[in-house]
């Protein structure tokens, strides 16, 4: 029983981190590409956790759905190991279409792997994209 109330305790603690999505309008006068003045700036990040390095325990999956320019946090679903480059660029998409445009610059996508708790029980999985959003 104390187990699986732990077991428990540590999905729901990795689920809190396993999806994160920001679109913030561009609050400075620094211009960017010879005096074009940015729209906004965006990034999402995407966890996948899996326990012993092979068996999926959440992941966090893309914001493709609501109409705002918000911060929006956990998207997860369990059991599942779905954090991609594919899953973060959807998320783009998406906010290309909030903002209603459909340029970018400085677009930059990273992958990374590493243990993310100690006695190397649980391997994490971070997919971060982010990029500027023009005026279109």
């Amino acid at each position: 029983m104390k187990k699986t109330i732990l077991f428990a305790a540590a999905a729901l603690a990795l689920a809190g981190c396993s999806s994160y999505t920001e679109i913030a309008p561009w609050d400075s006068a620094v211009t960017i590409n010879d005096g074009e003045v940015p729209m906004a700036s965006f990034v999402t990040q995407n966890f996948s956790y899996k326990l012993l390095g092979f068996a999926p325990l959440c992941t966090g999956l893309p914001w493709t759905e609501g109409t705002e320019c918000i911060t929006d946090n956990f998207h997860v679903k369990p059991f599942a190991d779905r954090a991609t480059i594919d899953g973060n660029l959807e998320s783009l998409r998406h906010a290309l279409d909030v903002v209603g445009s459909d340029r970018i610059t400085q677009l930059r996508t990273t992958e990374d792997d590493d243990w993310a708790w100690s006695l190397f029980l649980v391997k994490r999985h971070e997919v971060r994209t982010e990029c500027i959003i023009l005026k279109p």
